[in-house]
């Protein structure tokens, strides 16, 4: 991301770089994005998360210790934390530097212009990118006015467009208003950007969602006409249709513009509509009469009557009004820029996936590649998230571009060409009149990629699993492996089935370890804290690499790491698999019968230190019934911790009960704080007030330590499992692992 450069913003005295490096040691600073009078924005790696570009935003030490600026910058940082919407600059991180020099907000760097320079670059934009630009910035405003917040500083330089994509962003939150919170700012001060400002918002009067209308219509005008507001002069925007619609969303009086963005973006697109249609009726010297002459036209135009309605249905929404019937069971159809779509209706699947596989064929291109929403030469399901809605094939050839799509549910297979100077108009026509999303990252890949050990995300293909809804493809964190991926799916019984699949391609043998299976090949059920969460497989690929694929059932999620050497891919499975672990657990906990914590797990959670009550969980019936059988007791289990990944704490209803499961030897052994020859002791302890006894032991087969231990005030007995060093164990229990 970048901000507003303008030369009226731009102080002399920029932040020193190596003082902002001293006091923000979490990030690397690679170059300075921009400078204003509120602040810096550098490109910077975060050095915590995978080094990960971010664009990290810094309030100096002159603006920290004045209060109106310091208040400004953290109020936008907690806005940004929680504003969440696929056309808002997401945001990571926000604080200050130890010594409260200065303070941060850390966003995703978007690789582009914002759109000031685009326009300042290329001059006005045809009439479909500003709708495009309008639509998503417009319901980026929806959004945050729908949580009671307005922008108040729309205009170009605070929009960004991403380089490749096209994807718009709305950022700079730093003057948006809580309507819910009393006035940031009093009647009669202006806070802003002139020309881009509704009157009642430069008069400092009190203002509502409809001043973000008057600036939408502003950055709409300034996109059509290459013109800033300021040097405009009456400059229109050679549609009077579109005039008419800024107009009314430029209304000196609030009470007539537009209720939201999203209905002057969809005025906008309307008018366009209507101007295209008014064009080609005079120039080609007809006048729509009635359903008559609507009829007589189709006739014309097509060579054919008027199709059925229930015909019309099966094509896409956007392309019913202008089709007659070219032959039997094919429609012809015209979309507002006049191009042709020829749909044939089929009356089953079979006969649709015969007539695309025929087009495919034709074309040269190779299934399952490429994706039509960034270049041609592709063919692939579509959307690209989200259910199936069928497949789609783009290529060029001979001056020409061919889009060919099959709708399964209507079972229509449909063609539009185009010279090839308008491929890329073509293809972005198609993904509007599917309704295909494929500005990457959808809702769907953003949740994906939230779960994602890696970084540098990119789009994956869903062809090798047509059920899941979204999946994304990234650069693994640690060592070991080359590249993760994560599939979404919308039910567990649709990942699972997905799963079954690939075991039963991979004829894996069950219940076998990876670490040890012969030739890298097997599967088995794997756990978090003892809770039941998925399934495991590995197995080498037909390409002669390694893969494992693992469910993530609680987060209707499958994984996928592929690398080269067994030991480093199933090593970085253990380390990486559940990241992130908070994650996992929140959705385990909110799946629970009865919700976790009850009040007494409640009760039971309080008597554990902080520092050993993380990522606490009910434990699993096979769980409990290996720590107190069938004992009646209450049960938590939490870790890692720094001394197990697993520890069970019970309370039980009172100490006999508690001794009788925990087992009292009649004669004092070595006590596991002397750290004892093989890690075994077993002694009484008192720490505290605290009394109680305390085992220790390791798994000879394994080489696993284990500690367990009572409290005789609180009738609570806790084993922690899978330990490795005794004196981190004994460190650990001696500090943080309670009860208390």
């Amino acid at each position: 991301m970048a901000e507003d450069e303008t030369a009226n913003e731009t102080e002399d005295g920029a932040l020193d770089e190596e003082h902002i490096a001293l006091r923000l040691p979490d990030y690397r600073l690679v170059r300075r994005l921009s400078e204003t009078r509120m602040s810096s924005v550098f490109l910077a790696e975060d050095l915590k998360n995978g080094q990960r570009q971010v664009a990290l935003k810094v309030l100096g030490p002159d603006l920290v210790r004045v209060p109106g600026f310091r208040a400004r910058f953290e109020r936008e940082s907690r806005i940004a934390l929680t504003l969440e919407h696929p056309n808002v600059v997401p945001s990571h991180a926000a604080g200050e530097s130890a010594d409260k020099q200065l303070c941060y907000l850390a966003m995703r760097y978007i690789h582009g212009a914002n759109l000031l320079q685009v326009l300042n670059e290329r001059g006005a934009l045809g009439m479909d990118e500003t709708i495009a630009v309008a639509r998503q910035v417009a319901a980026a405003l929806d959004s945050t006015h729908e949580r009671g917040l307005i922008h108040r500083d729309v205009k170009p330089a605070n929009i960004m467009v991403e380089e490749g994509t096209g994807h718009v962003y709305l950022c700079d939150f730093g003057i948006a208003k809580d309507t819910a919170l009393t006035r940031l700012t009093a009647v009669g001060g202006f806070v802003g950007t002139p020309y881009y400002s509704s009157p009642e918002q430069a008069a400092g009067g009190e203002i509502d969602h409809r001043t973000d209308v008057y600036s939408l219509g502003r950055v709409i005008q300034h996109c059509l006409t290459g013109v800033s507001p300021e040097l405009a002069n009456g400059t229109r925007s050679r549609y009077p249709l579109v005039d008419r619609v800024l107009l009314k969303a430029m209304s000196k009086d609030p009470a007539d513009r537009h209720a939201s963005c999203g209905e002057l973006v969809e005025d906008l697109a309307a008018a366009r509509v209507r101007g295209v249609r008014r064009r080609r009726t005079t120039a080609g010297g007809l006048v729509a009469l009635g359903v008559v002459m609507v009829l007589v036209l189709a006739s014309v135009i097509f060579g054919g009557p008027a199709p059925e309605k229930a015909a019309l249905d099966r094509v896409p929404a956007a392309l019913r009004g202008d089709c007659g019937v070219s032959a039997p069971a094919v429609l012809s159809c015209r979309d507002s820029a006049g191009r042709e779509a020829v749909s044939e209706l089929f009356s089953d699947r079979a006969a649709v996936a015969a007539a695309y596989a025929r087009a495919v064929e034709t074309s040269g291109v190779a299934r399952t590649q490429g994706d039509c929403s960034t270049a041609t030469g592709a063919e692939h399901r579509y959307p690209v998230t989200g259910p199936a809605q069928g497949r789609v094939l783009c290529y060029s050839r001979d001056g020409v571009s061919v889009i060919v799509w099959t709708s399964d549910e209507a079972r229509v297979v449909t063609r539009v060409e185009a010279p090839t100077a308008d491929d890329a108009a073509l293809r972005q026509a198609w993904a509007g009149w599917t309704s295909a999303t494929t500005v990457f990252p959808t809702d769907d890949e953003r949740a994906v990629m939230s779960l994602a050990a890696g970084t540098e995300c990119k789009r994956a293909s869903l062809d090798g699993l047509p059920t899941a809804v979204a999946g994304v493809t990234c650069v693994p964190y640690g060592q070991g492996a080359q590249e993760v991926s994560y599939y979404r799916f919308a039910s567990l019984p649709a990942l699972r089935d997905a799963f079954g699949a690939l075991v039963n391609d991979a004829r894996a043998p069950s219940g076998t370890a990876c670490a040890s299976a012969p030739g890298f090949l097997g599967t088995q059920r794997h756990d978090w804290l003892g809770v039941d969460v998925g399934q495991v497989l590995c197995r080498p690929t037909p390409s002669g690499s390694l893969a494992m694929e693992w469910t993530m059932e609680p987060l209707s999620v499958i994984g996928r790491v592929g690398g080269t050497v067994p030991a480093a891919l199933s090593g970085w499975w253990s380390q990486w698999h559940v990241a992130p672990v908070s994650r996992l657990v929140d959705a385990i906990n909110a799946q629970s019968a009865p919700p976790f914590p009850t009040a007494q797990e409640r009760s039971l959670l309080a008597h554990i230190p902080a520092a050993s009550r993380v990522h606490c969980v009910r434990p699993s019936p096979s769980q409990k019934w290996r720590d107190v059988s069938a004992t009646p007791a209450v049960g938590v289990v939490c870790g890692r911790t720094s001394g197990a990944e697993l520890v069970a704490y019970y309370q039980f209803q009172d100490a006999a009960s508690m001794r009788a499961v925990h087992g009292l030897s009649s004669t004092e052994g070595k006590d596991c704080r002397d750290l004892p020859a093989g890690f075994e002791g077993d002694h009484s302890y008192s720490r505290g007030g605290t009394t109680g006894h305390l085992r220790c032991s390791t798994v000879k087969e394994t080489g696993e330590r284990m500690l367990s231990w009572t409290d005789d005030r609180l009738a609570v007995r806790a084993v922690a499992y899978r330990g490795t060093d005794p004196y981190a164990m004994i460190d650990w229990w001696t500090h943080d692992a309670g009860p208390i």
